[in-house]
């Protein structure tokens, strides 16, 4: 009997693993649901929602409104800046950060088309957005919060020092619960997002060194097919 390949298996585990998010976390939101009947990922979500600390609310609008800027100017920046601070001509960063950013977005607008799951503000009572309400109806998976992670993660491994890693982490998970708190995702939403995002980061990471162009690559790279989150300090 033939073995089935490897990237056959882990793919067919990642679809089960977000079948089973799907199930687990949207089992409770119909429209008018008591709440005493809600899912355990509508009660998060409440949790969340009805945070009312000015202070904190003010953070969340912050973090929630630099994301757009970080997910175009990001890259951007990126290439911008090796193209004007190296001297080695290393790109493999912006490159891999590029190919991250892509392929994350693809995949949460496939994933929502897909599952088509309505945004909390749709389905729960007493839930009104916090600003304007997204151009897409879906939630599943909540694709601000796919691209901080992907782009969190691209960038951290690329370097690997902890004044990178920690404000890259804490500005991903800051967009993903300001998404809960604006009314328009629920945990599972950005639970899945955090999981595709850094995912995807990964992936590109194993595979960037033999599908990047060789006059992208710096001269004394490393051995490719390695991914080492090492912090320095």
């Amino acid at each position: 009997m033939r073995a089935r390949p490897r990237s056959s298996v882990r793919r067919r585990r990642a679809t089960w693993l977000l079948i089973g998010l799907t199930i687990a976390v949207g089992g409770g939101d119909a429209y008018g649901q008591p709440a005493d009947t809600l899912s355990t990922d509508a009660r998060l979500f409440y949790a969340v929602y009805r945070l009312d600390d000015p202070l904190l609310g003010d953070y969340l609008r912050s973090a929630n409104a630099t994301a757009y800027p970080v997910f175009f100017a990001g890259p951007a920046a990126a290439w911008a800046g090796a193209a004007l601070l190296r001297d080695d001509g290393g790109y493999e960063d912006a490159y891999r950060l590029s190919l991250a950013w892509g392929f994350a977005s693809a995949a949460a607008v496939g994933l929502k088309h897909l599952f088509r799951r309505p945004r909390p503000y749709a389905v729960l009572p007493d839930v009104t957005v916090r600003g304007g309400r997204p151009t897409d109806p879906f939630s599943f998976p909540s694709g601000h919060t796919t691209l901080a992670f992907a782009m969190a993660a691209s960038w951290s491994f690329s370097h690997p020092k902890w004044y990178v890693v920690a404000p890259a982490a804490a500005w991903a998970a800051s967009v993903a619960v300001s998404r809960m708190w604006l009314g328009v995702h629920y945990p599972g939403d950005v639970l899945a997002g955090a999981l595709l995002g850094t995912g995807t980061a990964v992936l590109v990471h194993l595979v960037g060194p033999s599908i990047t162009p060789g006059f992208l690559k710096r001269e004394d790279r490393r051995a490719p097919g390695r991914i080492a989150l090492r912090l320095r300090f």
